[in-house]
C-alpha cells in the first residue's frame, strides 16, 4: 500500500518538475541555470515557506516560484560574464517578502560561490524586520534590509542590477529612478498595477475602438506605459528591450523592461517617439515627472519652435 508520505512527496516532485521544465524564450533556448540547480532552488523555496512537500500547496505559490526562477535567469544572463573576483551588488525595490532576493542570494552565494550583496527596500517595517531576522538565522550576512520609501533611499557605491518584481503602481517608476540616479549597470523591472494613471488614458478618435472595452483598455495601458518607461530609460543612455520573462501560465503580468547602460543614444529620435505616445494617450508616467524635476530630461511640455 502506498503511504501518504510517499504520495505527498511524489506530488511535490511533480510540482518541482512543472516549475523547472519551462525554458524562458528570451534566453534563446539554452538554459543558463541547469535543471538540477533549479530543483535545488525550488527545494530552498520550502525554507522560505513558498512551497511545502505536502498536498496543500496553493497554485499561486507554485507560480510565484516559477516567476522567481525565471527572473533569476534573466539576472544571471546579464552578470554571468563579470569577474568572479569582485562582489556583485543588487538592489531590490518594493521587495515585500524578499522571496526573489533570498533565492538570488542563495544562488550566487551557494551555487555560483561568488561574493554578492543585496539591498532590499520596502516601506513595510514589519516585513523588513521579519526578513532581516530570517536572513540572520540562515547566515545570509550580506543581505541588507531598509525600511524606506524607494525614492528616499540613499545608496552608496556602484549597483550592478537594480530590479523590481511586481512593485505596485508608481513604485515601479521609483525603482527605475533609483537605478537611473545611481547609474546602475542593469535595470530590470516587471510592473504590476497602474492605479495612478488608469483613469487618465485617452486616445485619438481613430484608435478609440481599442479602448472601448475595459479589458482591452487595461492591457493597452500596460503596454503603452511600459513603452514610455522604456523610452525614458533610453533617453538616459540605456539599451532597452521589453521581453516576456516567463510564461503567461505563471502570470499575466509577464512583461519585463530589461535595460543595460551604454554610452551613445539618439536622443532626438527617442524624444520624438516619447512625445507622440504622450500626446496620443494622454499619459504622464511618474518617472517622467521626476526626471524632469531632477533635470535629467528636458520638459516635454515646451513648445517646439
Amino acid at each position: 500500500m502506498v503511504s501518504f508520505a510517499w504520495h505527498s512527496q511524489h506530488i511535490y516532485s511533480l510540482k518541482l518538475a512543472f516549475i523547472t521544465s519551462y525554458a524562458p524564450p528570451i534566453l534563446g533556448g539554452g538554459m543558463l541555470i541547469e535543471h538540477d540547480i533549479k530543483t535545488q532552488l525550488c527545494e530552498f523555496s520550502q525554507k522560505l515557506g513558498l512551497v511545502t512537500p505536502q498536498r496543500n500547496n496553493k497554485s499561486n505559490k507554485i507560480r510565484k516560484v516559477e516567476q522567481i526562477i525565471a527572473f533569476l535567469e534573466v539576472i544571471h544572463s546579464q552578470v554571468r560574464k563579470y569577474s568572479h573576483k569582485r562582489e556583485l551588488v543588487f538592489v531590490d525595490s518594493g521587495a515585500g517578502n524578499c522571496y526573489l532576493s533570498f533565492i538570488v542570494y542563495y544562488y550566487y552565494h551557494y551555487v555560483v560561490q561568488r561574493p554578492v550583496r543585496i539591498h532590499c527596500i520596502d516601506i513595510n517595517e514589519a516585513l523588513m524586520n521579519k526578513n532581516r531576522d530570517f536572513a540572520e538565522s540562515i547566515g545570509f550576512v550580506q543581505m541588507h534590509f531598509h525600511t524606506a520609501d524607494i525614492e528616499q533611499y540613499t545608496h552608496n557605491g556602484p549597483i550592478d542590477v537594480a530590479y523590481s518584481l511586481h512593485a505596485c503602481d508608481i513604485a515601479t517608476d521609483k525603482a527605475m529612478l533609483l537605478g537611473l540616479r545611481n547609474n546602475a549597470k542593469h535595470i530590470l523591472s516587471v510592473s504590476c498595477c497602474q492605479h495612478s494613471v488608469k483613469g487618465k488614458m485617452q486616445s485619438y478618435v481613430s484608435t478609440r475602438g481599442l479602448t472601448k472595452h475595459s479589458v482591452i483598455k487595461d492591457r493597452l495601458l500596460y503596454m503603452v506605459l511600459d513603452s514610455m518607461r522604456a523610452l525614458l530609460l533610453e533617453m538616459r543612455s540605456y539599451d532597452v528591450d521589453v521581453i516576456e520573462f516567463v510564461s503567461t501560465r505563471a502570470t499575466d503580468k509577464n512583461l519585463m523592461i530589461r535595460a543595460h547602460k551604454k554610452q551613445l543614444v539618439n536622443a532626438d529620435a527617442i524624444f520624438g517617439q516619447y512625445k507622440h505616445l504622450r500626446s496620443a494617450y494622454n499619459l504622464r508616467p511618474y518617472l517622467e515627472g521626476k526626471l524632469v524635476e531632477l533635470g535629467l530630461v528636458s520638459s516635454f511640455d515646451q513648445t517646439s519652435n
